[in-house]
């Protein structure tokens, strides 16, 4: 007899804790649909400008995650525009590289005469008869023949004409390299 009681009193628990459960639902439903008009939030919301530049910046991302970019450097690298010592020092190496330059001539009173020519940062030394590469300002793969060498100047033939090339310097290094040198040869010693 005692258990029809107790399987009673479980019933009317479970039916009491679905009624309770219900009030609260429906009394928390009633509180949501209640929002003022006037929120206290409203300050905070986005203006349409704001809105709007947020929405290019989103179609801006999603556009460069879809495209394949095709240079060597990344173009969301943040020091593209200010070139740091070393890119600097790079770009000036680059440029004396690629140039083709007579650096010096050897004459001696005995023997045969001889020219230094540097191109892609090695020096190799020519005679007369000799052929080497004359680099970017002709076309690629470009050879010339030299035919007299003389003090400081160079004869060279190229496609039945002849050219002359002279001693030249390196190029000067760029101002913001030598600044940076000379404060770093300047030593304070803390004694």
């Amino acid at each position: 007899m005692e258990q029809k009681y107790l399987k009673d009193f479980v019933i009317v628990l479970v039916v009491i804790l679905l009624l309770a459960f219900g009030i609260k639902t429906s009394s928390l439903y009633k509180k949501v649909i209640e929002v003022p008009d006037e929120s206290k939030y409203q300050k905070m919301g986005l203006g349409e400008k704001l809105l709007h530049q947020i929405q290019e910046i989103d179609t801006s991302i999603r556009d460069r995650k879809n495209f394949y970019f095709t240079v060597e450097k990344d173009p969301l690298e943040q020091n593209l525009i200010v070139k740091t010592q070393k890119d600097l020092e790079k770009q000036w190496r680059e440029k004396v590289e690629s140039l083709i330059r007579l650096e010096m001539t050897i004459l001696p009173e005995i023997g045969e005469k001889k020219a230094a020519i540097s191109y892609k940062g090695m020096t190799t030394l020519y005679g007369i008869g000799d052929k080497f590469e004359l680099g970017q300002d002709f076309s690629s793969g470009a050879i010339g023949m030299i035919t007299d060498i003389q003090p400081g100047v160079i004869t060279y033939k190229y496609n039945g004409k002849n050219y002359e090339m002279k001693l030249s310097k390196i190029p000067p290094k760029p101002e913001k390299l030598k600044t940076e040198n000379k404060s770093n040869s300047i030593r304070e010693y803390n004694w």
